[in-house]
């Protein structure tokens, strides 16, 4: 498999070239928009570059028809080719036919499963990314947690609920604080800032002087976190 481009006027059409066994050669738009060709080893690439290019405005006219119904997709849906986010990264979802599984490619969020409904798919990856975030979260935990030692905080124990308002809260009673399963999706300086604010609240518990001191202290650029985390990272999952 390799990568090449054609020009078409002042279009760049790019292809995935894979060679195998066949008679022709072979050219598709696969349903992601990617440009593929199938071709024999004895067939020059000059020759191949020649018929992707007669096929060019075949080429941008599916392209086109594609990128019309991907953008005609409601943003909350749960389909092929939607975009998601992981810890501050944009991936593309696919969606195969198989095992239960879910793994990280490249640019992509492979998913296997043998639900045939869109509810039964986003709770499977719902309950992958709960997975993940117990993992992500209690590490980041472990890292901001000695900011706030010297406060005499002791170190809570951590709840992930899929929250639509909050980021996150604490239970100063049960002394735990509740993360957002939202909170992965976002980069990891984010959810620092998260965990921060709520362990500060175990010795602030309102949002007076003192505890904005305090986060200032020990996280300067806490607003730019913030920030970020409200106008970045939604995908509507």
């Amino acid at each position: 498999m390799s990568i090449h481009t054609i020009q078409y006027e002042s279009i760049k059409i790019e292809f995935e070239l894979i060679r195998k066994d066949v008679k022709y050669i072979n050219l598709r738009v696969n349903k992601h928009g990617k440009v593929v060709v199938s071709a024999s080893k004895k067939v020059p690439l000059s020759v191949i570059k020649e018929f992707v290019e007669a096929k060019s405005l075949w080429i941008i006219t599916h392209l086109a028809e594609i990128e019309q119904i991907r953008q005609s997709l409601p943003p909350t849906g749960f389909h092929d080719g939607k975009t998601l986010y992981y810890l501050g990264e944009a991936y593309s979802l696919v969606l195969l036919k198989g095992p239960k599984k879910i793994i990280l490619h490249e640019n992509s969020i492979l998913m296997s499963s043998q639900s045939t409904t869109e509810q039964g798919l986003k709770e499977e990856y719902l309950a992958w990314l709960k997975k993940q975030a117990t993992v992500k979260f209690e590490e980041i935990m472990t890292r901001i947690y000695p900011l706030v030692a010297p406060y005499g905080i002791l170190r809570p124990s951590i709840q992930i609920r899929n929250m639509k308002t909050l980021w996150g809260s604490c239970t100063t009673g049960g002394h735990s604080i509740r993360l957002n399963l939202q909170l992965i999706k976002a980069t990891e300086n984010c959810i620092e800032q998260v965990v921060l604010h709520e362990l500060l609240h175990f010795r602030y518990k309102n949002h007076g002087n003192d505890f904005y001191d305090a986060l200032g202290r020990l996280m300067p650029d806490w607003k730019e976190r913030k920030n970020a985390l409200e106008s970045k990272y939604r995908d509507y999952v």
